[in-house]
């Protein structure tokens, strides 16, 4: 019964949404959240976490200003700008030690957009993955990751809506319209890679691989966000060209929103789809939640990225899910990677066990920064020790 009430609660959903009618499951609605407060000797480890992080995540910032995923004085790095985007952010919770670092690595960013006619797709504005040849110490050379295949980035979408963020984060810690004004002409380059990848309110991860996940449309609804909030600085900077786009960004806001609550939601099973393409719901057709990658960790991304409220029936019974999965606080989980998203997730539901229990197993795990931690997982893990700190403080 529960299920054929859920089916006609999609067909419902999915008439409202495209006759355009508002959509709010009750789901969605607030609840009263876990309001718990950290301890003395929780916020001593959190405290401890996210100052030696984002002391490493700056360590490794080269001379020309890239963030690779690790460190070597000699040999090749990979310098992904997606994971790069990560460091940053993790850097401007602790601004004012790090904004210097951060916008030397957006000074590079800028530096390495691809031209429609450098992009394997034509698509201007876009970022490919490089990798970096060290030595002694110095940068040597600097080479596209695969030059002669669409390989080169990961994807369109995400790429430009995680550096568009940390754009805009530099701009509310620091202030610095300025800067954004001086690099409005590729900013709007960067934001136009989101409106080429949308159809039908989502994004697809890039022209040949068109599959709109779940993860990539999160990050993009952030991307989105920080968008708009650029270029109604740089309008109040005088350039009133981009008064448009700053409208076009807002209005995209919750466009993409409801389409995540609506389109890539399964109501029979509820969870969301970890992907869709205009054919079928690729891997979400075979959804499990002992799959871990990407049908399982997708799911905490609606909250990391502000999608869904923690204090909600649907983020609280989807993180209930996921740790009922898997014991991801003591690592047992099928890969070797520490997954500092999980950690970051438990730290916007305040599950501050498993928070607690994760970062004391990082600290223990983690062999100087050894790989297979890399500069995203440690950015993640230093995120989430600020949310607990900067919500008890």
């Amino acid at each position: 019964m529960n299920k054929i009430v859920s089916f006609f609660m999609a067909v419902l959903f999915s008439v409202m949404t495209i006759l355009g009618i508002p959509v709010s499951p009750r789901d969605l609605e607030p609840t009263e959240g876990n309001t718990a407060k950290a301890s003395a000797e929780q916020l001593e480890l959190f405290e401890y976490v996210f100052e030696t992080e984002t002391e490493w995540l700056a360590s490794l910032q080269l001379e020309n200003g890239a963030l690779p995923m690790t460190y070597a004085p000699n040999g090749d790095l990979r310098m992904n700008p997606y994971f790069a985007d990560f460091a940053a952010l993790a850097m401007l919770d602790n601004a004012e030690k790090y904004a210097g670092n951060v916008k030397a690595y957006m000074d590079w960013h800028f530096d390495h957009l691809n031209t429609a006619e450098e992009d394997f797709n034509g698509l201007d504005g876009t970022i490919y993955d490089y990798v970096i040849t060290m030595k002694n110490g110095k940068v040597a050379k600097e080479s596209i990751s695969d030059p002669d295949n669409a390989d080169s980035y990961d994807t369109t979408d995400s790429y430009a809506a995680t550096f568009l963020t940390v754009v805009y984060k530099y701009f509310v810690k620091t202030g610095d319209g300025a800067y954004l004004a001086a690099n409005a002409k590729d900013l709007e380059r960067i934001t136009n890679v989101i409106f080429s990848n949308l159809q039908n309110g989502l994004t697809y991860a890039k022209p040949n691989h068109r599959v709109k996940y779940l993860m990539d449309n999160c990050e993009v609804y952030e991307g989105v966000i920080a968008a708009a909030g650029i270029f109604e600085e740089i309008v109040r900077c005088g350039k009133n060209e981009y008064a448009d786009l700053q409208k076009d960004c807002a209005d995209l806001v919750p466009v993409i929103k409801d389409n995540i609550n609506t389109e890539l939601w399964n109501f029979v099973g509820n969870h969301y789809k970890a992907g869709i393409t205009a054919y079928v719901d690729i891997p979400t057709k075979f959804f499990s939640w002992n799959l871990y990658y990407p049908q399982a960790t997708s799911q905490l991304f609606p909250v990391i990225c502000g999608v869904i409220e923690p204090n909600t029936e649907r983020a609280e019974h989807l993180y209930s899910k996921f740790c009922e999965s898997f014991e991801w606080e003591s690592f047992n989980y099928p890969d070797d990677f520490y997954w500092g998203s999980n950690v970051l997730a438990a730290a916007k539901m305040n599950d501050l066990g498993r928070v607690t229990t994760y970062m004391t197993n990082y600290t223990e795990l983690m062999d100087d920064h050894a790989w297979p931690l890399y500069n995203a997982d440690a950015a993640r893990t230093s995120m989430a020790a600020y949310v607990i700190l900067e919500r008890n403080s």
